[in-house]
C-alpha cells in the first residue's frame, strides 16, 4: 500500500521532499495553510505567529518533521497534489495523452473518463522513462493510486512495486 507516508519516505529524497511540501506552502490554499498551520504550532509547542512568519522552506522542514503522524496526513496529500499540479504539469499530461484522458495541462476537468490499466501504465512508463526522471514518475504513479483511488490503484501500484523492486 502506497499511503502518503510510505511515498514521502520511499519514494521522495530529501530535496524532492522539501520541494512537495514547499509546494504546500506556495500553492494551497489559504484555509489549509491556516489550519496546518495552527497544529503545527500546537505540536511544535510554536506560537501561530512566528509560524507565520517563517520562510516557506522551515515551515516545509517543520512540516516534514510531522511526517507519520496521521493528523497531518490530508495536508501530505494536499502538498503532493500541489507539487504535482504545479510543478510537473508536462509529465502529468504526457501520462494522460498516453491513455487519451482529456485533460487541461495535466489536470483531468471531467468525470466521463476511462482510467488506465496496468498494461497501458507500463507502456506509457516505458514510453516516458527516458523524458523524466524515475522518482517523479514513481512518485506520480502512487500518487494517483493513493488520491484517485480504485481503478487506478489497482493500474499504477502494481508497476510502482515492480519498478522499486527492480
Amino acid at each position: 500500500m502506497w499511503d502518503i507516508r510510505r511515498i514521502l519516505k520511499d519514494l521522495a529524497d530529501a530535496d524532492r521532499r522539501r520541494a512537495i511540501l514547499i509546494s504546500f506552502w506556495r500553492h494551497g490554499d489559504a484555509a489549509s495553510k491556516a489550519a496546518v498551520t495552527a497544529q503545527l504550532a500546537r505540536a511544535v509547542h510554536f506560537r501561530e505567529e512566528t509560524l507565520r512568519k517563517m520562510p516557506v522552506e522551515k515551515k516545509a522542514d517543520l512540516l516534514a518533521s510531522r511526517i507519520g503522524s496521521h493528523e497531518f496526513d490530508q495536508y501530505l496529500e494536499a502538498a503532493l497534489m500541489q507539487y504535482l499540479t504545479q510543478d510537473h504539469t508536462e509529465m502529468l499530461g504526457a501520462f494522460l495523452d498516453l491513455w487519451n484522458i482529456p485533460h487541461v495541462k495535466g489536470s483531468i476537468e471531467i468525470d466521463d473518463y476511462k482510467p488506465p490499466v496496468e498494461g497501458q501504465v507500463r507502456d506509457a512508463v516505458r514510453q516516458l522513462e527516458s523524458r523524466y526522471e524515475k522518482s517523479d514518475i514513481l512518485i506520480y504513479l502512487a500518487a494517483a493510486g493513493l488520491l484517485m483511488g480504485g481503478p487506478w490503484r489497482e493500474a499504477t501500484w502494481p508497476v510502482v512495486d515492480e519498478l522499486t523492486s527492480a
